[in-house]
Formats: C-alpha cells, structure tokens, sequence
C-alpha cells in the first residue's frame, strides 16, 4: 500500500494522508500509535471512509 504521504517527502500542512486498501473494514490509531488517537475501526462507504480523528482517508482498490 502507497500513501500520499510518501510520494510527498515533505507534505504540507493541510495535506491528509491517503491509504488504498483491499478491504472493506480498517483500523486507524494517527500516524503515530505512541501519540495518535485512540484506535477506531471504519467501514467504506463507497469505497471510501474518512478517520474523524486524524482524516486519514482509506479508499479501496482491488
């Protein structure tokens, strides 16, 4: 899996990470478990879910 993030070496404020995934159901607990959020688990709508935490956004892709 590729994110945004790491095609950007140094992202900007504002810039929200993107995850592609090959599953319907994710976790996310921040960019960093140490000092991130709590951990919570996202269904995609749509292909799509939306961390209402840290806006990480998953998208599926087979």
């Amino acid at each position: 899996m590729k994110t945004e993030q790491e095609l950007y070496q140094n992202p900007q404020r504002g810039q929200f990470e993107t995850v592609y995934v090959d599953k319907k159901t994710v976790s996310c607990e921040g960019n960093n478990p140490a000092l991130g959020h709590p951990r919570v688990f996202l269904k995609l709508k749509d292909n799509k879910a939306v961390c209402p935490y840290c806006s990480k956004t998953f998208l599926f892709q087979e």
